[in-house]
């Protein structure tokens, strides 16, 4: 971090018109400070050295008013040239970045944390605006400014001169040395932001499989202790940064003070004149505050320079050579591998290994292959995402190296194995590749996919919208709106991954004559495992099995944990390491100081509530706050007196008292401010731990039901950056106007017992600087502060919309759409901003016309009292004086109002998500649990969805007993997993019972509920961390020996023994290192490891081939024989070994009994089974 980046500087070339106009402006505005300084100094030796009254005076007292005017418009212009000088520049950077991240390609992000990167792109970026808009000129300011001063006051006091170019010097010294000793904890604390906003979303996305497995309510715990080590890593920053800034204001008010007491001595030998006393005075603070705002701006620009160091590191990496340029023929395209070979860093063997492959124009080739070969990596390679390690990929002959490659993926349609939905409505989503297509098309592509029924059976239809990741759709749903996608895209070149994965047998049928039809006069390679595509093709080529550690081949997005320079987690690792954020092991404890108001409070006094705890703190800030300005008014006040009976040549005694009182202002105010900045920080910091730690838990209430329609992106812009905008409620908002309060109040009490129409003079004044101007601004950046959150969570969400689809997005042709969608954000954005500027302009302008004016009063009437002998003349000084230092405390008030509006919304945005109702209710007093869980009962269930018409069960009665295990199969949409989840208490029955032995379900607590029945869903979360931790997350004590058992059970711990960290390998974020079906085994085996006595296994065999499909689901079996079972699966092999087969269709049991007798008789199983075993290709052999 370097208080002048070079980097950052090219960028700003692109403003340096702006930033030279902050310094023209700075330099104009320091002349006309000079000028009110010579008018000030004129005004007041007039009154009490010559006796002259205030029309005497009207020509100074004019030109004073004319300045005052002079110097409003001047903050104004300053203002919005400097919010133009950030402005452009942010726009850019962020553009770039979002640009570089989506060229580096989904292999990069895969390693990267979707929400640190969200967070760089949004909050990041947008801490370099004090950089821009304030260091940068303040640097050019502290140059010319001080010149400026120190010539008018060398040609007046040579002696004066020479202290200030001595003691300013001594500024920016202290500014570099406690610079070097910020830099690296101001580092620290940026990567613990992005740290926690990576985990933020990493447990939001995982909050389902955490209340799987007992563990949401202890993460809260976890997330307290992230963010007291962000709270402390501040803190440790903050007390060096605000010790700087103590070490600034201490050598420049001891400047001052030294100058005045220099200055008052002179005066009394007779060696001075008090007009020149009077103007040097006045000036020296001047010469100082530029350099004291170089250092006030630094540190609010630091956290933007550690941000900019994570941005440039993102520029700065090389993006994979794409030098191609031939052109891709539209049709008819051949494709070869040749000895294509994928090696990983840190594996031993390729995956997949050398595969030579032609694929002949309008052919359609299936590859097989257990799973784990790089099947899918084959794809990615085809697609340029993963670059051969070996070999050679030829389309028509030319190198795909040479291809330009951004015309080669307008000629494919892809579907991977977890396609990724975007929040929005169902036809959008449809339309990623074919924008301008019609209803028609949609309609007919939903037809050609299988997926028209159950979208025509939506309340809204094709405008039904979705939840960020097709939240709120089954699995099979999902993979339905993504085959549709490929059907309207209509290109010469198919890439389908496992694309019948998670649907039933009859829809699958639909879907492979779908995909039949498709393929005619296409090139199609197809990723199999069920064997019902096989129809389809051509021909079928079949992968080798290699050595087991290539398994993680399957994902091209995965890399050694050093490739992204995280750590890999060990036993008894660093509480701050993955393993504890997962985990969170420790004991929950109860927040202090959260607000118990119900969502019909007002927002703010909710946030006062938040901080009940912190009052004394708060109080304790407002007295210090309030003692360092009052210092101010002081060291003006004082200063003035004695310069002024200094001039009169008194005893030198008689000045001790004042040049004591001088010395003590000067040091009180730098000790005052410093601890006041501690103490309300870390009061700030401590109420923003229990605000985020609440917040998690109103989350952990309502998921995964109440969060079906929240943004990810959005989601993360009010857990991190909303929530870090209450905190200005206090330290920019209350602080301030307490602190305007009581030294207004003082000051004006001061005065009006000095001349009391001058006290009521500045108390008019500072009544319309305190509260005119500020609601004048509010009223004017009022709407811009409503819908400045709104704006920063909408470019959140674009930015999370488009790092986590780039690879759908790209193959789409849409990347350049979503990025455009970005920049059409940031650019909303910069737009309430610059209306926020240019109101915090206007009230930084209207605030110095008043404060001026107020001295142009107080001059007048202080030199009327002079004349008329009310008013002593040595404290003429003193009344003109003190209004120009009590100002201080009520000039930032206009920019405090705005900062309230703002807080406000961020509020409204977090409760917002607080009080969504919760889908389950949990009872008042919640029952004892049974001990036991049997009989488990449901009787005549009837479950709806949240927003949805339509029944998902509909009468619905199951009883499990003790060892019974039960199947539930059925077309894809069925009801199944609405069962798994009524089973867990994620929804709770619209009508109907649901028992736990004798105990009522609603009645007893939902996690009592989970303790007893657990689930593996299809769509099980991975964390981002190990795959120890991941394991343990079932079982916190569980040993090795546990641990590797059940990753046996599984068919797991070959392939885990076989890499290099074993254990403690990385996963990725979501298991992005993984293939498909090694996440599936992983999530298995954590759930045969947290041993639930009920069990529900939804899909737990889907990605992988079916081979290994039927053998995992026969181990399953015989892992959980006496174990009370619930399987949902779409494939019907195995299922002897049950005691009972449930049909469902439509939500409604059709058809139930023992396999063997069900499949003896026509009805809907003997059509399921005679369905698979048409597609599989293998002779029906019924029970008889």
């Amino acid at each position: 971090m370097k208080p002048i980046d070079p980097r950052l500087l090219r960028y700003a070339r692109s403003t340096r018109l702006f930033l030279a106009a902050v310094v023209t402006l700075g330099l104009a505005g320091a002349g006309l400070v000079v000028g009110q300084a010579m008018l000030i100094a004129e005004i007041v030796v007039g009154a009490f050295e010559k006796g002259l009254d205030a029309g005497a005076l009207r020509t100074p007292l004019l030109l004073l008013a004319a300045v005052a005017l002079g110097r409003a418009l001047i903050a104004w212009l300053t203002e919005r040239a400097a919010h133009r000088a950030g402005a452009a520049v942010k726009s850019e950077l962020r553009g770039r970045l979002l640009d570089r991240a989506a060229d580096l390609g989904p292999g990069w992000l895969s390693g990267q944390r979707t929400g640190s990167l969200v967070a760089l792109a949004t909050r990041g970026v947008d801490a370099l605006d004090d950089y821009f808009s304030r260091y940068l000129p303040q640097l050019g300011l502290a140059v010319v400014v001080p010149v400026a001063v120190l010539a008018r006051i060398v040609t007046e006091d040579w002696v004066s001169a020479a202290i200030i170019v001595v003691t300013l010097p001594l500024i920016p010294l202290f500014m570099v040395l406690i610079g070097m000793a910020t830099q690296s904890r101001m580092d620290r604390q940026w990567r613990l932001l992005s740290r926690l906003s990576g985990h933020f979303l990493d447990v939001v996305v995982g909050l389902p499989t955490l209340k799987v497995f007992g563990r949401a309510k202890a993460q809260a715990e976890s997330i307290r202790k992230i963010t007291d080590d962000y709270r402390q890593a501040t803190m440790r920053t903050l007390r060096i940064a605000f010790l700087s800034s103590f070490a600034l204001e201490l050598l420049a008010t001891l400047s001052v003070a030294l100058v005045a007491v220099t200055i008052g001595m002179r005066l009394v030998h007779g060696d001075l004149d008090l007009y020149t006393g009077l103007l040097i005075l006045i000036l020296a603070p001047e010469a100082y505050l530029p350099l004291r705002q170089v250092g006030a701006q630094y540190h609010a620009a630091a956290e933007g320079l550690s941000a900019a160091e994570e941005i440039f590191e993102v520029l700065e990496t090389p993006v994979p050579a794409s030098d191609g340029t031939a052109e891709v023929p539209a049709r008819g395209l051949r494709i070869e591998l040749d000895a294509v070979a994928v090696r990983y860093p840190g594996r031993t063997t390729d995956s997949p290994g050398p595969v030579s492959l032609t694929v002949e124009p309008g052919e359609c080739v299936a590859l097989t292959g257990p799973s784990g070969v790089g099947k899918s990596t084959l794809l990615q390679v085809l697609l340029g995402f993963v670059t051969p390690t070996s070999g050679r990929v030829r389309v028509q002959g030319t190198d795909l190296a040479e291809l330009a490659l951004e015309q080669w993926r307008e000629r494919i349609a892809w579907v991977p194995q977890r396609p990724h939905l975007f929040a929005g409505t169902i036809a959008e989503n449809v339309r990623l590749a074919r924008p301008t297509a019609s209803d028609d098309e949609v309609t007919q592509a939903l037809r050609d996919a299988g997926a028209w029924e159950f979208v025509a059976g939506l309340p809204r239809g094709l405008d039904t919208p979705l939840g960020e990741g097709g939240a709120g759709l089954s699995a099979g749903q999902r993979q339905r709106l993504a085959l549709a996608r490929a059907f309207l895209a209509d290109r010469p070149v198919l890439l389908l991954d496992e694309p019948t994965a998670a649907l039933d047998g009859e829809t699958e049928a639909g879907v492979v004559d779908a995909v039949r039809r498709l393929a005619v006069g296409r090139t199609v390679l197809l990723v199999v495992h069920r064997p019902a595509l096989l129809a389809v093709a051509d021909r079928v080529v079949g992968l080798p099995s290699v050595d087991p550690q290539v398994g993680t081949g399957e994902s091209p997005h995965q890399g050694p944990a050093e490739a992204t320079g995280r750590e890999t987690v060990r036993p008894g690792a660093a509480p701050s390491g993955p393993g504890e954020w997962i985990l969170g092991t420790t004991p929950e404890r109860t927040d202090k100081g959260q607000g118990r108001s119900t969502g019909a409070a007002h927002p703010l006094t909710r946030v006062r509530e938040i901080a009940a705890a912190w009052r004394g703190r708060f109080r304790l800030g407002l007295l210090l706050g309030a003692l360092a300005v009052g210092c101010s008014v002081g060291l003006m006040a004082v200063s003035g007196w004695l310069i002024s009976r200094a001039s009169e040549q008194p005893p030198v005694l008689y000045l001790m008292v004042a040049v004591t009182a001088t010395r003590t202002f000067g040091i009180g105010r730098a000790v005052f401010r410093y601890a006041e900045r501690l103490v309300s920080h870390d009061a700030v910091l401590r109420m923003l731990a229990d605000l985020r730690v609440s917040v998690y838990r109103r989350l952990e209430r309502i998921a995964p039901a109440g969060l079906r329609e929240q943004r990810r992106g959005d989601l993360l812009s009010r857990l991190v950056a909303d929530a870090d905008a209450l905190q200005d409620y206090w330290l920019r908002w209350l602080l301030p106007v307490g602190t305007a309060i009581l030294v207004a109040s003082g000051s004006v009490a001061f005065t009006a017992w000095l001349l009391p129409e001058a006290g009521v003079a500045l108390a008019v004044g500072l009544l319309a600087a305190g509260v005119g101007v500020p609601l004048v601004s509010g009223a004017v950046a009022r709407r811009a502060e409503r819908r400045l959150a709104a704006a920063r969570g909408e470019l959140a969400t674009r930015v999370a919309d488009l790092l986590t689809g780039t690879a759908e997005l790209t193959v789409a042709g849409a990347l350049e759409g979503r990025k455009e969608a970005a920049k059409l954000s940031d650019r909303t954005l910069t737009g309430i901003a610059s209306r926020g500027a240019a109101a915090t302009g206007l009230g930084g302008g209207l605030s110095t016309l008043v404060s001026v004016l107020t001295v142009v009063c107080a001059a007048v009437l202080g030199a009327n009292a002079v004349a008329g002998g009310r008013l002593a003349g040595v404290a003429m000084a003193v009344v003109v004086l003190t209004p120009l230092a009590a100002f201080e405390a009520v000039t930032g008030l206009p920019q405090a109002v705005q900062y309230r509006q703002r807080v406000r919304r961020s509020a409204e945005r977090i409760y917002e998500v607080i009080d969504a109702p919760m889908p389950v209710r949990e009872p008042e007093q919640a029952a004892e649990c049974p001990v036991s869980p049997f009989p488990l009962r449901l009787t005549g269930i009837v479950a709806r969805h949240p927003g949805q018409k339509a029944d998902a069960l509909h009468g619905l009665d199951l009883t499990l007993e003790a060892g019974r295990r039960i199947a539930v199969v059925g077309p894809s949409g069925s009801g199944k997993t609405t069962l798994a989840q009524v089973l867990l208490r994620f929804l709770d029955p619209c009508e109907g019972s649901y028992t736990l032995g004798a105990a009522e379900a609603r009645t007893l607590d939902s996690d009592a509920v989970r303790r007893l029945v657990g689930l593996c869903a299809q769509d099980a979360h991975l964390f981002d961390s190990s795959v120890r931790e991941n394991l343990r997350l079932a079982r916190t004590d569980a040993s090795d020996t546990r641990l590797r058992d059940a990753l046996a059970a599984a068919r797991l711990l070959e392939w885990v023994d076989s890499l290099p960290d074993g254990l403690e390998t990385l996963v990725g974020e979501h298991g992005e290192r993984m293939s498909g079906g090694q996440r599936q085994r992983l999530a298995l085996a954590r759930a045969l490891l947290a041993d639930f006595p009920v069990l529900v296994l939804d899909e737990p065999a889907e990605h992988l081939d079916l081979p290994t499909a039927d053998a995992l689901t026969a181990d399953l079996l015989a892992a959980t024989e006496g174990r009370t079972t619930v399987l949902i699966t779409h494939r019907l092999a195995a299922l002897a070994a049950v005691d009972e087969v449930l049909v469902l269709d439509g939500g409604r049991v059709v058809q139930r009994g023992a396999y063997e007798e069900l499949a003896t008789v026509e009805g809907p199983l003997r059509r399921l089974l005679e369905r698979e075993r048409e597609t599989d290709g293998t002779p029906a052999d019924f029970p008889s």
